[in-house]
């Protein structure tokens, strides 16, 4: 830790001693002000006619970083340059079974059951190490105040792929149910010279039971137990084509990629429980969950990792096959994942002031293994299985973390000052198996404190807000330096409100004594290489966020539109090469992160009728000095909704995603270049009964 990150924790912590006595706001002024710009209603007009289940555009609008992938996978995100400490939420838990354990580990929740989305940009001192460095929140829906509630949606694409999904709720005077279900499922051609498919199919059932007070009960409360289910299955493989193929059918595989594929089944059980005693509230929840990962994906051609050369004999051979054939070697994984938890908030008030503490002990643990299948791709571009499965990778990741907090927030009249502390210890273990000679084991722990203070000004249409705050993530088992990751992090934010109008600008700093980097999107890396977690010295990350919305409005005419724009200046503070991130150089942009990112919004309401466009452009991503890694040219996302309701029951919706036709790239690494959404129709129909 640097000295000036000392003695920010110093002051921070000594404030928070001698004001311990005084309340905190359970949101500070920053994480309001972020609410009031990054927070996306799935149920306001301009969002819901789009029915999204997943969107790369949708989520760009919370003002995080989204990178491309191809069809139907979930995108790895970004915040500020950070892609370890950034924590994806759902119902104030981690979204993810081993957040710890398995920092690489990519999740998102299905849309379609979510009734907002948020993110934050800095660190929560109540959220701990993972989430330190920003988090995306998901809320799902609640149930509802009726007797009963149903939505039932179905839709289909232009090739016939059906979606549908259905929410049935219903309450009575103490008690409150809720059933999900959506399924997913296409198929589309994928050969490049032969005929196979891209299958996708995806299940997902959300069901939640409460309970309020019981009868003579001295404080009201709430109780609610949730179960969420998702089983998925996607054909894809990090193998992609050549550049010249890719001009030809970018939305095509090569045969020695037929049988990859993904498959995931995650479950999640929760227990929420709440009451509100004299002058304070209570909010506690348990929490487990499982995430089990298989699948088989090419990555080697005669036992050699695939880069750019290998990857044109694959085209060669696609092209011009002959008897003699080719071995590949394909990664076959059998992982398991899950974690469990406990977590307790109180929030009390002191006339305008307010207190919040908060703690949560969280075990996780990622168990990894990892075969090996080959390959012989003969003349006829047919794969025959070599030999039996044999093991590449085996062992087994832990972690333990116990995180408390104090967020004090004390206003007086105009000005707010908040002060919070928050302290986390955790605990790593890598146990080794068989076939890990490159791989060390791993038996250590470390603490950190994330001191926070903002004031703010707030005057009619004007919030003004000024923040320092330091954020810290714990290294995983397979940091061979133990280095946390640590920032401090500076932040002015102003925002104008006027009646319809809102407006939004922060300038920020994020100045990194050490980064951490896994191996994720943009890069090449072997099995074991995907627990590896490298460390970039002296980062620095500069922007400026902005976010508009203004629903202009007539006597039968609305004009819903909206903005995000973030431009970042991330830069490497070094030169050195490293077996993930290639070779860099001092105030070089970090190859993954683009210097712009805009997305933007606008549509029209009139009476029965919709119809709304939104867009993303990100700049161009690469490194100069690692050719092949990261390298996405510029690129904008266009999708168009419209719909028609025709009864307040009942609405009729077409969506277009792609509109442009673009051939948007996922992907381009050392491996080859992955095509995005090409462009797709969608028709649907939603009832609400």
């Amino acid at each position: 830790m640097s000295d000036r990150s000392f003695r920010v924790s110093m002051v921070a912590s000594a404030v928070v001693f001698i004001l311990s006595s005084f309340p905190s706001m359970a949101d500070t002024v920053t994480e309001s002000f972020e609410a009031k710009n990054s927070h996306i209603d799935m149920g306001q007009a301009d969002v819901s006619l789009f029915h999204y289940r997943q969107s790369s555009n949708l989520l760009a609008q919370t003002g995080v970083t989204v990178h491309p992938n191809i069809a139907n996978a979930d995108n790895v995100i970004s915040i500020r340059g950070a892609t370890n400490g950034v924590a994806v939420m759902q119902d104030n838990i981690f979204y993810s079974a081993a957040p710890y354990s398995a920092q690489n580990l990519v999740s998102l929740p299905n849309l379609f059951f979510q009734s907002s989305v948020s993110s934050h940009k800095q660190t929560n001192v109540s959220q701990g190490g993972q989430g330190s460095f920003g988090t995306l929140d998901f809320t799902t829906a609640a149930i509802g105040a009726n007797d009963t509630d149903v939505i039932i949606n179905i839709e289909t694409d232009d090739d016939g792929s059906p979606a549908g999904g259905l929410i049935v709720s219903g309450k009575t005077k103490e008690y409150g149910m809720l059933l999900g279900v959506d399924y997913q499922k296409s198929e589309d051609d994928a050969g490049f010279k032969t005929r196979f498919d891209n299958k996708y199919e995806k299940t997902d059932i959300l069901f939640k039971i409460n309970a309020a007070s019981l009868a003579g009960a001295r404080n009201p409360q709430k109780t609610e137990f949730s179960y969420h289910f998702t089983d998925t299955k996607l054909d894809n493989s990090r193998v992609g084509l050549s550049e010249n193929d890719f001009s030809l059918s970018p939305s095509s595989r090569y045969a020695a990629t037929q049988l990859d594929h993904e498959k995931g089944k995650r479950q999640r059980y929760a227990l929420a429980h709440q009451v509100n005693l004299s002058g304070s509230t209570m909010f506690t929840d348990f929490y487990y969950q499982s995430f089990s990962q298989g699948g088989q994906e090419t990555l080697f051609v005669d036992d050699q990792l695939i880069n750019r050369q290998l990857l044109q004999q694959l085209s060669d051979f696609e092209n011009t096959p002959t008897a003699q054939g080719l071995i590949t070697n394909t990664a076959i994984p059998d992982n398991d994942f899950d974690g469990f938890g406990v977590q307790t908030k109180g929030i009390s008030m002191y006339g305008a002031h307010e207190v919040t503490y908060q703690a949560r002990y969280h075990s996780d643990k990622a168990e990894m293994k990892v075969g090996q299948l080959d390959y012989f791709l003969d003349e006829n571009l047919n794969l025959a299985s070599q030999d039996n499965r044999y093991g590449i990778s085996d062992y087994t990741d832990k972690a333990d973390a116990i995180t408390s907090s104090v967020n004090t927030k004390l206003n007086y009249d105009a000005w707010s000052v908040n002060i919070g502390l928050g302290y986390e210890h955790v605990s790593v273990t890598r146990e080794l198996g068989n076939n890990t000679d490159l791989m060390t084991a791993a038996d250590f722990s470390d603490d950190g404190w994330l001191p926070a203070i903002e004031v703010a000004y707030k005057n009619d249409a004007w919030l003004f807000a000024l923040s320092a705050k330091q954020a810290w993530t714990a290294a995983s088992a397979g940091n061979s330096q133990q280095r946390a990751q640590e920032a401090l992090q500076y932040q002015l934010a102003l925002q104008y409100q006027q009646g319809a109008f809102v407006a939004g600008l922060s300038t920020y700093m994020h100045d990194y004594d050490n980064q951490h980097v896994t191996c994720q999107w943009g890069m090449n890396c072997l099995p074991f290489q995907d627990a590896a977690q490298m460390n970039l010295k002296d980062v620095s990350v500069n922007g400026v966020d902005v976010n508009l919305d203004y629903n202009m409005t007539f006597e039968s005419v609305s004009l819903p539109m909206s903005l995000a724009y973030t431009y970042s200046q991330a830069e490497f503070g070094q030169s050195n090469c490293d077996i993930l991130v290639g070779c860099y150089v001092d105030g070089e942009q970090l190859p993954w992160v683009p210097e712009q990112q805009l997305s933007a919004s606008i549509g029209v309401v009139m009476g029965q009728f919709s119809l709304v466009a939104n867009g993303l452009y990100q700049s161009e991503t690469g490194s100069t000095l690692t050719p092949g890694n990261y390298g996405v040219d510029s690129q904008i996302k266009i999708d168009l909704a419209a719909k028609y309701q025709m009864t307040p029951a009942h609405e009729f919706y077409v969506r277009v995603e792609n509109l442009l036709d673009e051939d948007l790239v996922a992907k381009n690494d050392q491996m080859g270049m992955l095509q995005q959404t090409e462009l797709t129709t969608f028709l649907g129909y939603q009832g609400h009964f």
